[in-house]
Protein backbone atom coordinates (compact mmCIF):
# COMPACT_ATOMS: atom_id res chain seq x y z
CA UNK A 1 0.00 0.00 0.00
CA UNK A 2 2.89 2.24 1.22
CA UNK A 3 4.98 1.08 -2.08
CA UNK A 4 1.48 2.63 -4.36
CA UNK A 5 1.45 5.49 -2.52
CA UNK A 6 5.07 6.37 -2.84
CA UNK A 7 4.54 5.57 -6.86
CA UNK A 8 1.60 7.96 -7.56
CA UNK A 9 2.99 10.75 -5.74
CA UNK A 10 5.99 10.52 -7.70
CA UNK A 11 4.01 10.37 -11.11
CA UNK A 12 1.91 13.29 -9.90
CA UNK A 13 5.16 15.51 -9.34
CA UNK A 14 7.06 14.39 -12.59
CA UNK A 15 3.34 15.56 -14.28
CA UNK A 16 3.32 18.55 -12.71
CA UNK A 17 6.84 19.39 -13.32
CA UNK A 18 6.72 18.67 -17.12
CA UNK A 19 3.65 20.72 -17.51
CA UNK A 20 5.30 23.52 -18.55
CA UNK A 21 4.87 27.05 -17.91
CA UNK A 22 1.28 28.79 -19.01
CA UNK A 23 1.16 30.56 -21.88
CA UNK A 24 1.07 34.70 -21.72
CA UNK A 25 -1.97 35.81 -22.43
CA UNK A 26 -3.53 38.56 -24.47
CA UNK A 27 -0.84 41.88 -23.61
CA UNK A 28 -2.87 44.18 -21.18
CA UNK A 29 -3.75 47.92 -22.02
CA UNK A 30 -3.70 50.26 -19.28
CA UNK A 31 -6.23 53.36 -20.35
CA UNK A 32 -5.58 57.15 -19.00
CA UNK A 33 -8.23 58.75 -17.76
CA UNK A 34 -7.85 62.52 -18.28
CA UNK A 35 -8.43 64.27 -15.30
CA UNK A 36 -10.24 67.02 -16.23
CA UNK A 37 -12.86 65.41 -17.79
CA UNK A 38 -13.13 63.27 -14.77
CA UNK A 39 -13.05 66.48 -13.01
CA UNK A 40 -15.96 67.77 -15.34
CA UNK A 41 -18.21 64.79 -15.14
CA UNK A 42 -18.15 65.14 -11.43
CA UNK A 43 -19.08 68.73 -11.19
CA UNK A 44 -21.79 68.76 -13.89
CA UNK A 45 -23.19 65.34 -12.09
CA UNK A 46 -23.39 67.09 -8.87
CA UNK A 47 -24.57 70.34 -10.01
CA UNK A 48 -27.77 68.89 -11.82
CA UNK A 49 -28.40 66.59 -8.59
CA UNK A 50 -28.43 69.67 -6.44
CA UNK A 51 -29.90 72.94 -8.97
CA UNK A 52 -32.43 69.70 -9.65
CA UNK A 53 -33.39 68.61 -5.83
CA UNK A 54 -35.41 70.97 -3.51
CA UNK A 55 -33.69 68.89 -0.74
CA UNK A 56 -30.56 69.30 0.29
CA UNK A 57 -29.06 65.93 1.16
CA UNK A 58 -26.32 67.85 3.61
CA UNK A 59 -23.28 65.54 1.94
CA UNK A 60 -20.03 67.13 2.21
CA UNK A 61 -17.29 67.18 -0.25
CA UNK A 62 -15.58 63.66 0.89
CA UNK A 63 -19.20 61.96 0.83
CA UNK A 64 -19.44 63.19 -3.05
CA UNK A 65 -16.29 62.13 -3.81
CA UNK A 66 -14.47 65.03 -4.38
CA UNK A 67 -11.37 66.70 -3.15
CA UNK A 68 -11.54 70.11 -1.22
CA UNK A 69 -10.77 72.09 -4.61
CA UNK A 70 -13.34 70.84 -6.59
CA UNK A 71 -15.85 71.15 -3.86
CA UNK A 72 -14.91 74.74 -4.24
CA UNK A 73 -15.42 74.92 -7.75
CA UNK A 74 -18.98 72.93 -7.70
CA UNK A 75 -20.14 75.65 -5.20
CA UNK A 76 -19.12 78.30 -7.14
CA UNK A 77 -20.39 76.89 -10.14
CA UNK A 78 -23.84 76.70 -8.28
CA UNK A 79 -24.43 79.72 -7.50
CA UNK A 80 -23.65 81.45 -10.65
CA UNK A 81 -25.70 79.08 -12.21
CA UNK A 82 -28.80 80.00 -9.77
CA UNK A 83 -28.11 83.54 -11.26
CA UNK A 84 -28.05 82.68 -14.87
CA UNK A 85 -31.75 80.58 -14.76
CA UNK A 86 -32.82 79.50 -17.21
CA UNK A 87 -29.65 78.06 -18.28
CA UNK A 88 -28.48 78.19 -21.75
CA UNK A 89 -27.82 74.54 -23.39
CA UNK A 90 -23.77 73.10 -22.19
CA UNK A 91 -23.52 75.75 -19.84
CA UNK A 92 -23.10 73.46 -16.92
CA UNK A 93 -20.26 71.53 -19.23
CA UNK A 94 -18.58 74.38 -20.74
CA UNK A 95 -19.01 76.51 -17.12
CA UNK A 96 -17.39 72.90 -15.89
CA UNK A 97 -14.55 72.29 -17.75
CA UNK A 98 -13.03 76.37 -17.51
CA UNK A 99 -13.37 76.01 -13.73
CA UNK A 100 -11.58 72.32 -14.35
CA UNK A 101 -8.67 73.45 -16.55
CA UNK A 102 -7.92 76.22 -13.52
CA UNK A 103 -7.24 73.47 -10.93
CA UNK A 104 -4.12 72.58 -9.77
CA UNK A 105 -2.91 69.11 -11.78
CA UNK A 106 -2.71 66.21 -8.87
CA UNK A 107 -0.76 62.64 -8.29
CA UNK A 108 -3.66 60.15 -9.76
CA UNK A 109 -2.43 57.96 -6.95
CA UNK A 110 -1.96 59.31 -3.39
CA UNK A 111 -1.66 55.75 -1.57
CA UNK A 112 1.90 55.90 -1.88
CA UNK A 113 2.59 59.18 -0.42
CA UNK A 114 5.60 58.89 2.15
CA UNK A 115 3.33 60.99 4.90
CA UNK A 116 -0.05 61.67 5.43
CA UNK A 117 -3.57 60.25 4.55
CA UNK A 118 -3.83 57.73 3.47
Amino acid sequence: MAGRLLVGAAVLVTVAACAGRPTAGAPTTTSTVDPVSVCVNQIVYWAKDILGNAKDYGLDYQEMGLDGDTYEALKALVDRARKTQPLPPNWLPDQAKAACMKLPARPTNTTTAKYGWP
